[in-house]
């Protein structure tokens, strides 16, 4: 049986899956994350792995990276290829402010804050709200983001810690203020000109790095992500599902076995330059050379693999919870309201009915 693979805009994705399974004519297999896979999954659209996989075949992954798929008792798709966030640091702005080391915890890395901005005018990084890292640093420090029954969980101690770090960031001018209107892209760029200390994001930022700003890239290094007391590392992973309905169904299944076993995996990830989900996969070699910037970049993200994990966990209504939660937290900033007011307040407008 011949597969034909059609690549669709990010954009378009959801209304085209939507509207082929209305037509009655769905895909086979699709690419997505598990955010949005977990909307279809919502909607009973996607296979239960669970019910596919045998408990061999399902260790073969890691198992943060397979619960990164699991929505209630449901299994909707197989981890497919990875991404753990790196410190990349310039070495030149880190002696400049005095610091022998990269800061490897959000306590060093408020104190790392500090001295860039006082001893080089600098900021030590830039971080975002256009994604879930923020939300994601939240959870590594200790915030539960939802229970069980998927209502809110943050107004707690660890929410308030947390909700108070990014506050204190931004009220005493240690972070841009470019923290509430850019993205990720912009970090880079302002890493690239020289102009930020850290920037945190995978391995493929390296060779966007090495590319448009070689004298940056010389003077880079590579760190660990950045930890809370957790001990936690977030994971970007890409998951493949197969479809109910389609046509094809047990050659959907086995397609996607077939993508995200340990060779297959393997090779992808030479070309791509992204990480495997399966712990077979990357114990080659070739996640262990030191080589160049790029190799240790790849060498450091893997090795983050056993502890990683999607820490926003997949939910139909993730879009409305990030959005409230950073909603409040600006109001936070900007001294709207205190800390735990602003996570009182989220909480109540997440849980309230629909």
């Amino acid at each position: 049986m011949a597969v034909t693979w059609v690549d669709v805009p990010w954009g378009e994705m959801e209304g085209q899956i939507l509207r082929a399974v209305a037509g009655g004519d769905p895909p086979d297999v699709v690419n997505l994350n598990p955010q949005f896979a977990a909307k279809l999954a919502a909607k009973n659209l996607l296979v239960d792995m669970g019910d596919r996989l045998d408990s061999a075949a399902q260790g073969a992954y890691f198992p943060g990276l397979w619960a990164a798929n699991r929505l209630g008792d449901r299994v909707f798709g197989l981890p497919w290829y990875v991404a753990t966030d790196i410190t990349i640091a310039n070495r030149e702005l880190l002696r400049a402010a005095g610091l022998p080391q990269l800061p490897q915890t959000y306590q060093e890395l408020a104190i790392a804050a500090v001295t860039v901005r006082d001893r080089t005018g600098k900021y030590a990084f830039l971080p975002t709200m256009d994604g879930s890292q923020m939300l994601e640093s939240m959870v590594q420090m200790g915030m539960n983001l939802l229970d069980g029954e998927g209502r809110a969980a943050f107004h707690t101690a660890k929410g308030r810690q947390a909700f108070q770090y990014w506050i204190n960031l931004f009220q005493f001018g240690l972070i841009p203020r470019e923290t509430l209107t850019e993205g990720h892209q912009r970090a880079i760029e302002r890493y690239q000109a020289g102009d930020l200390t850290l920037v945190m994001g995978g391995p493929q930022f390296v060779r966007q790095i090495q590319e448009n700003a070689p004298a940056i890239a010389a003077v880079t290094d590579i760190g660990p992500q950045i930890a809370g007391e957790t001990g936690r590392r977030s994971a970007a992973v890409m998951n493949l599902v197969a479809l109910q309905g389609s046509v094809h169904g047990e050659a959907a299944v086995a397609l996607c076995q077939f993508l995200t076993n340990d060779p297959n995996q393997l090779a992808f990830a030479r070309v791509a330059n992204t990480l495997p989900s399966t712990a077979k996969a990357v114990a080659d070699p070739f996640f262990q050379e030191e080589g160049d910037l790029l190799a240790r970049a790849r060498r450091v993200s893997a090795a983050q693999l056993p502890q990683a994990a999607v820490l926003v966990p997949p939910s139909e209504r993730l879009d409305e919870l990030r959005r409230i939660l950073y909603e409040e937290l600006q109001r936070a900033m900007f001294g709207e309201k205190d800390a735990d007011r602003a996570l009182a307040d989220a909480a109540a407008r997440f849980n309230q009915p629909a």
